[in-house]
């Protein structure tokens, strides 16, 4: 490497991109994240990169991140923050398949999918924003294949894209515009995983979580994929994208490894639970309420045996570019329904097994968090209530084997959690008194 290479850094906002700073990489390889002078002068309105570097009410403190803080040191990595918006896995393997050989640093890769990554980020080579900025730089007769120029991001290892839905089809959008619909494809590993996840989804909305809309598509009704990679089953799952607008325009979103500047590697060890609620409950508007959904959330996890639920899997998002809050939940999949095991991605209370988890470790998290105790209990309760209620007629009317479904009702009866609140699952509910 002979020279400075530099990457610029804006948010897209609906009256156009906001400069936000400089990716470099300099002639020993080193790389050091700026933030723009013109950025840290907006002001407490300037449109949030990552609530780690705001301090809301304290601009001083905030500018002091901005000028100084953990996202602005030099080393031989991107920071996590950055790293945590690539794709891992398959998709990885894709997207570097398409570029120059020894051009597959994290680096290399976000200057070619800047464009489209998660959120309302846009990375683009400093000499293109330059010369016309607010527009990607692209060849607009690329068209994205699979396995030869993938030009678009989604973080995570599961195999998934970017697609746009029209007329109850999925493709590829034209180069340039965002596709509104992740698509999650089939799995050799994995049978059914796109119907078990839909399912998961749905019981999980039949007890007041917030998901993302999703839907099952044909395979028939997919276009532009190479028929290698859909046949191991006959469904997509399509999950609209809640960080896209109607029209092309994006909300920001950040998941909590990036919060915590942490690598993705570490998204099972870096924290547990109640880091996941401090998270919540300090950044994602403060108060009750988002401590509540996020144990909300945790109580179903538990229930379905999501026990894959790690940081990459909770998000903040920004609606109104200047605040935080939880994002839709997303990749709420009964784990447990393939490999029986009860092990939780991240602690609770000092562990991972899902069947000893009582309300005792939601009550404490709630103390460490300012929630009253009534609060949190009454939270939790009607979760698993709500879920005995609906769960047992519902699952059938999804698309999950009888023999999973059967399974995922008995064990959800034999929890700990569940035995304390005295729901049944395998007949109609009763609870016993309190």
């Amino acid at each position: 490497m002979s020279s400075t290479e530099e990457l610029s850094v804006s948010l897209r906002t609906p009256d156009g991109d906001v400069p936000v700073g400089v990716l470099e990489r300099n002639a020993a390889g080193l790389i050091r994240f700026t933030f723009e002078r013109s950025y840290i002068d907006l002001g407490p309105d300037r449109p949030i990169l990552s609530s780690s570097q705001a301090y809301p009410g304290d601009e001083e403190r905030t500018i002091l991140q901005l000028r100084n803080g953990p996202m602005t040191g030099q080393g031989q990595e991107v920071h996590p923050w950055f790293s945590n918006l690539l794709p891992e896995g398959a998709l990885r393997d894709m997207v570097e398949r398409g570029l120059p050989s020894g051009m597959t640093s994290d680096f290399d890769v976000l200057a070619h999918l800047g464009d489209d990554l998660p959120g309302a980020v846009v990375v683009r080579p400093m000499e293109s924003y330059r010369a016309t900025p607010g527009k990607p730089k692209a060849n607009q007769d690329e068209v994205r294949q699979p396995g030869v120029r993938i030009r678009f991001s989604l973080a995570g290892v599961q195999l998934k894209m970017s697609m746009y839905k029209q007329d109850e089809r999925l493709t590829f959008p034209a180069m340039g515009a965002d596709g509104d619909i992740i698509a999650k494809l089939p799995s050799e590993r994995y049978p059914l995983l796109p119907e078990i996840e839909f399912a998961s989804m749905k019981l999980a909305e039949a007890v007041g979580i917030d998901a993302a809309p999703c839907s099952l598509v044909p395979v028939s009704s997919v276009g532009g994929l190479d028929e290698k990679i859909l046949r191991a089953g006959e469904s997509v799952l399509a999950v609209e994208r809640f960080d896209r607008r109607p029209g092309g325009g994006r909300i920001h979103i950040e998941d909590f490894a990036q919060i915590m500047g942490v690598h993705g590697d570490r998204k099972y060890s870096a924290a547990n639970e109640e880091t996941v609620l401090n998270i919540a409950t300090r950044l994602g508007g403060g108060g009750t309420k988002p401590f509540l959904e996020g144990a909300r959330r945790i109580a179903c996890n538990i229930l379905l045996g999501n026990t894959d639920a790690h940081l990459k899997n909770w998000s903040l998002w920004y609606p109104d570019l200047t605040t935080g809050q939880l994002s839709p939940a997303y990749d709420i999949v009964s784990v447990w329904s393939y490999d029986r095991s009860e092990s939780m991605a991240l602690k609770f209370r000092n562990t991972r097994n899902a069947e000893i988890i009582d309300l005792a470790r939601f009550i404490r998290a709630g103390e460490l968090c300012g929630v009253p105790e009534k609060a949190v209990r009454k939270t939790v309760i009607q979760t698993i209530e709500r879920a005995a209620d609906e769960w047992p007629a519902l699952i059938r009317d999804l698309p999950m084997p009888e023999d999973k479904a059967d399974a995922l009702l008995e064990r959800a009866e034999r929890l700990a959690l569940t035995r304390e609140v005295g729901a049944r699952f395998s007949t109609q509910p009763t609870f016993s008194p309190r």
